[in-house]
């Protein structure tokens, strides 16, 4: 009964498949969010510049959709994440360059995840047409016995 072993070798395989995939959706949503929050930070800092005021007012969040009023002392500089918790000061003009390279970067790295998740979503077609075929022969072959 050899189709049977190569009927449930597939089947594995197509778990297999699927939880990489799963997976690699889930680093994908990670990403688009990751990506989101630096433009984010970007636009704030675009806005920023163009505000007039010497220390213009904020509302700077504390929690549980809570704020407190605050000023900006300094609306020249920021400090920005540079990953692994470590953070440093830039002026405006080179933290947003250092935002939209680190924007660049998610796109490269969501764009080669999308096309992970295509190839890896062809191979579970695959092998679903595989199996389903095999599935058919073994289900004719049992009719012709008769």
């Amino acid at each position: 009964m050899m189709s049977q072993k190569e009927l449930e070798k597939l089947a594995y395989e197509y778990q297999v498949l699927q939880a990489q995939a799963q997976l690699l959706a889930q680093n994908l949503e990670l990403l688009n969010l990751a990506r989101a929050e630096v433009q984010t930070v970007k636009e704030t800092l675009e806005n920023l510049k163009k505000v007039e005021e010497e220390r213009p007012e904020i509302l700077v969040p504390i929690g549980a959709g809570s704020f407190l009023k605050g000023v900006i002392v300094d609306k020249n500089n920021a400090i920005v994440s540079v990953g692994s918790g470590y953070a440093v000061e830039k002026n405006i003009d080179d933290a947003i360059a250092f935002l939209e390279e680190r924007i660049r970067e998610y796109d490269e790295a969501i764009r080669k995840t999308q096309e992970a998740l295509a190839e890896l979503e062809k191979k579970v077609g695959e092998v679903a047409k595989k199996a389903q075929e095999l599935q058919q022969k073994q289900a004719m072959s049992f009719s012709v016995k008769k």
